[in-house]
């Protein structure tokens, strides 16, 4: 496997599946995507909704925060990958005209039932012809893409002149990441595992660094505005978060559980794990 960013071969990393490069840093994965297949019932949704909500609704209000001062008031926003709709209902509060894609049919037919408004399919193939939009995000959704380059061009593609990108996800130079890195070295591979998302049906396919993702937008003519780290854990629902995949024994969940709640007291004064970066589309 060869690097998308820089050419260089990628070589093999701790945990089987994934690819680290060593000219300039980005991981890869070679997992399997099975969205919208039939699926067991490894994963209890309702819980995994409860578990992750005051997180990203916290996170998602600083985020919105951040765009103030390079979006308008009443511009046009996508949110790509768009979920449950919580980002849909904070840009809305802000005074966006927010809409919503999501590749999963049942997690769109939920959201769309809560009022969101929600085109199901993928991006860009689902979009209305000719629809642009002065914003495009990708929360938490960017490192499951399988091509990022032609994603990128997409966005171009979708933006209104000046338009603006907004990205939110996990770091590869986040204190969590690392740990887990070292932890599957020691033959603990399961940390590693879940933070790869590794089994589930949207695993992640890339880790970025800010030095990589930044390479990857620079390339395709988008220049940074703003950046910053977002909370990646917190000891309020932390327990389902953990319990939300039932293959995980009640054992193992509570050394996770207590390791998880350790980071997240002193996570502030760590390298990011989550960080959003707000750029803006250049014109050629």
């Amino acid at each position: 496997m060869d690097c998308f960013l820089c050419d260089a071969p990628m070589r093999p990393d701790v945990l089987e599946g994934t690819f680290r490069c060593p000219a300039c840093g980005l991981y890869r994965s070679r997992f399997p995507v099975a969205i919208n297949q039939a699926q067991d019932d490894r994963l209890d949704e309702a819980r995994r909704e409860r578990a992750l909500k005051p997180l990203r609704v916290a996170n998602f209000a600083r985020l919105i925060d951040a765009c103030a001062a390079h979006l308008p008031t009443g511009a046009s926003l996508l949110d790509v990958g768009c979920a449950h709709g919580w980002f849909l209902q904070a840009a809305a509060a802000r005074g966006y005209r927010a809409t919503g894609l999501e590749p999963d049919a049942e997690v769109a037919a939920r959201a769309g039932a809560d009022g969101a408004p929600v085109i199901q399919g993928f991006f860009p193939q689902a979009l209305p012809a000719g629809a642009t939009y002065d914003a495009i995000s990708f929360n938490d959704v960017f490192e499951h893409l399988p091509d990022a380059h032609g994603m990128a061009e997409a966005v171009r593609a979708r933006l209104n002149p000046g338009g603006v990108l907004i990205l939110n996800l996990p770091l590869a130079e986040g204190a969590v990441f690392r740990i887990a890195r070292l932890a599957a070295r020691l033959g603990m591979r399961g940390p590693l595992g879940r933070m790869w998302q590794q089994g589930l049906p949207s695993p992640h396919l890339a880790y970025y660094s800010a030095e990589t993702l930044l390479r990857l937008m620079r390339a395709h003519g988008f220049e940074p505005l703003a950046r910053g780290r977002l909370a990646s854990m917190s000891t309020r629902g932390l327990w389902p978060r953990i319990r939300y995949d039932r293959s995980v024994p009640v054992p193992k969940a509570a050394l996770l559980y207590l390791a998880a709640a350790g980071l997240a007291v002193v996570s502030a004064r760590l390298p990011p794990d989550i960080g959003y970066f707000i750029l803006r589309k250049t014109e050629a």
